[in-house]
């Protein structure tokens, strides 16, 4: 039997463990970059935001070039800013600058962030130079589903120009306006001034209200030749704590103190040093963290709570445990699965020979303690299987007679159910931040694939189901649901391959005028054949024009020349089944030079006086003695003279024919 006086031994007031916020000391960073890599069309690089806690993110974009990575040197967005007021001023900190896929407004370019982990909050994007473009705004939640416009948590639009020092690259004094773009919540775009002309500093930012698996941005030209900048930025705090033995002896060199996220993952482990603290410098300032304890010797257990709930978005936040001797003799064990260990299940420890049941639940680690149990007896040990797991068969263990120390190794290993997994590509391979959705028996489960394209879609009990994309990416065909049966093994391999949109190309250019840009000058793109209809456009303040969406084939291009203008010839272009866009089909266009037909002189008249070179007659005069008449390339002098001789000799024969009166 067991020793007298043991369980008064173990009476002791305990000290309860305590989660108390600190003095803030917030501390902030902007992102930083993966090198950028690809060419026009096809670029990539990743985003990591200094937090602990917070995921790396995969970028893809078919922004056109130039793409590029600016240092920050002479375009930023000051402290006095509405972000910066928060988040400091970007001065020196590296920004990701885009443009649109092609330079025309049929042709928008899609920017897509795979986190790693569903995102804490406590951060903030901050879209800057939107003035003659406008920037759509998108993304996926932590369990796959859209989110909505409050989600992505718009704050407010300013010019970055209102600041001091102001940026050089963007604040100078260039005569243009310091305007700001709107927000239409309805279809979660931001846009820049109505007359889509080119301003300086026009800014919106940002702080999403929940957890995000991808961010997107479509960015689309209105007018010019445009580009924005991305910024991110977080905000951190510190957690910090103690553990104290609070009865009797136990040894903390293998405790240690986990950070688990919203998700239930641990983001980060720290030990717990001599002194019995611990500290997590810098978090992403979010609420849904806990703060775990485990690594305590099986002659010990957590006094209270072994986990902690903490929340980071109002300062620093210190969380305590207490832990203590275990009353002999005590029973410990682990739950876990092929994955790893089980937080949270539910242990029930019953006397064989009778008496009443005791419950407990598993720590981060997945370990259980029961103490207090008499010696010379035997228990049996039953785990609750949590949603997603099978059952597990009852354990039996047995405290011999006389027994001081702790019967250990009472593990339970619990078989999941089923995973579906595969993954999902395009042609040119795989894609990230597709959501796939598995549906059947009453239930959905999604899942959103990695930067790898794989998804994995864990614990789904057996049934038949259907697998789809429903919302694929931009440029992509939703494919046909395929189906699924799962029994009691995993189901690999469930591969999608999405085709793409038909490809599309684009035509697009300047027509100018004497040099000059010309607005308003109508562009047409017909197919070459004959009599087809074609797409009009009219060039915008800046000359240029744009015409997407054309289906692979040749094309005829012409435009509507002002009168009086020469060099508006037809071109013929042809987009192939890449979806060319044709850019640079400008029209020089010249005012033609102002020409007048030729004077010819009437012939002269021999019975008008005027025509007689020597009469006087009208003012004229006639030509000084001995003046020479320049010769004219006319007939001789004397065949003239002849014919008025001529002349004159019948107009005297017929005056002398004429009857007499008497």
């Amino acid at each position: 039997m067991r020793r007298s006086g043991v369980l008064a031994a173990a009476v002791a007031v305990l000290l309860a463990g305590s989660v108390v916020a600190a003095t803030a000391g917030t501390t902030t960073g902007f992102a930083q970059w993966g090198p950028l890599t690809g060419s026009t069309n096809d670029y990539a690089t990743t985003m990591q935001l200094p937090a602990v806690g917070f995921p790396e993110a995969t970028v893809a974009s078919d922004s056109r070039a130039d793409v590029a990575l600016p240092s920050g040197a002479t375009n930023w967005f000051g402290a006095s800013t509405p972000p910066g007021q928060r988040y400091g001023s970007s001065r020196d900190q590296a920004y990701l600058n885009l443009r649109p896929r092609a330079d025309n407004a049929s042709s928008p370019s899609t920017t897509t962030y795979t986190f790693d982990r569903p995102t804490p909050q406590g951060w903030t994007v901050v879209l800057g130079d939107v003035d003659a473009d406008q920037v759509r705004v998108s993304a996926t939640r932590a369990d796959g589903t859209a989110a909505t416009t409050a989600d992505l948590g718009f704050r407010s639009a300013f010019n970055l120009c209102d600041t001091t020092p102001r940026p050089s690259s963007v604040c100078s004094d260039t005569g243009r306006p310091k305007d700001v773009p709107t927000w239409d919540p309805a279809t979660a775009t931001l846009r820049g001034n109505d007359a889509a002309v080119d301003s300086d500093g026009a800014t919106g930012w940002f702080e999403p209200t929940t957890s995000l698996r991808t961010l997107t941005f479509t960015f689309t030209r209105r007018a010019g030749l445009p580009i924005f900048q991305t910024w991110f930025a977080v905000t951190k705090q510190d957690v910090s704590g103690t553990v104290a033995v609070t009865t009797g002896t136990c040894s903390l060199a293998s405790a240690t103190v986990s950070l688990v996220d919203a998700s239930g993952a641990v983001v980060a482990t720290r030990s717990v040093d001599a002194s019995g603290t611990y500290a997590f410098d810098g978090v992403a300032a979010s609420d849904g963290y806990r703060v775990a304890l485990s690594g305590v010797p099986a002659t010990c257990l957590v006094t209270g709570p072994s986990s902690r709930a903490i929340d980071l978005r109002a300062g620093d936040a210190v969380a305590d445990f207490s832990v203590r001797q275990a009353v002999p003799v005590p029973i410990t064990g682990e739950v876990r699965a092929a994955s790893g260990p089980l937080e949270g299940v539910t242990v029930t420890l019953t006397p064989v020979a009778g008496g009443p049941s005791r419950t407990t639940t598993t720590d981060v680690s997945g370990r259980y303690v029961f103490e207090d149990n008499a010696d010379d007896a035997d228990y049996t040990i039953a785990v609750t299987a949590p949603a997603g797991y099978l059952p597990a068969p009852d354990r039996t263990a047995t405290v011999p007679a006389g027994a001081t120390t702790p019967v250990t190794d009472q593990d339970f290993v619990l078989q999941a159910l089923p995973t579906v997994s595969g993954v999902v590509a395009g042609p040119d391979g795989p894609l990230a931040g597709v959501t796939v959705e598995l549906t059947g028996g009453g239930s959905t489960y999604r899942a959103v694939t990695a930067a790898d394209g794989t998804y994995a879609l864990p614990r789904v009990p057996a049934g038949a189901y259907v697998l789809a994309v429903p919302n694929p990416p931009a440029g992509y065909l939703t494919p046909a649901a395929s189906p699924v049966t799962v029994g009691t093994a995993d189901v690999p391999d469930q591969d999608v391959v999405l085709s793409r949109v038909a490809a599309t190309g684009s035509v697009a250019g300047t027509v100018t005028l004497d040099g000059r840009p010309l607005p308003g000058a109508v562009v047409t793109v017909a197919a070459a054949a004959a009599g087809a209809a074609g797409a009009a456009v009219t060039t915008d303040a800046e000359g240029i024009f744009g015409i997407g969406a054309l289906a692979p084939g040749t094309y005829r291009v012409t435009v509507a020349a002002p009168a009086g203008t020469s060099g508006g010839a037809a071109r013929t272009v042809t987009i192939t089944v890449a979806g060319e866009d044709l850019t640079g089909q400008d029209f020089a266009l010249v005012t033609a030079p102002v020409t007048s037909d030729p004077v010819v002189p009437a012939p002269d008249d021999p019975s008008d006086p005027a025509a007689d070179p020597t009469s006087d007659d009208d003012g004229g005069s006639a030509p000084d003695d001995g003046a020479v008449l320049p010769d004219s390339g006319g007939p001789p002098l004397a065949l003239p003279l002849l014919g008025l001789a001529l002349t004159t000799a019948g107009a005297v024969a017929v005056v002398a024919a004429r009857p007499r009166r008497g």
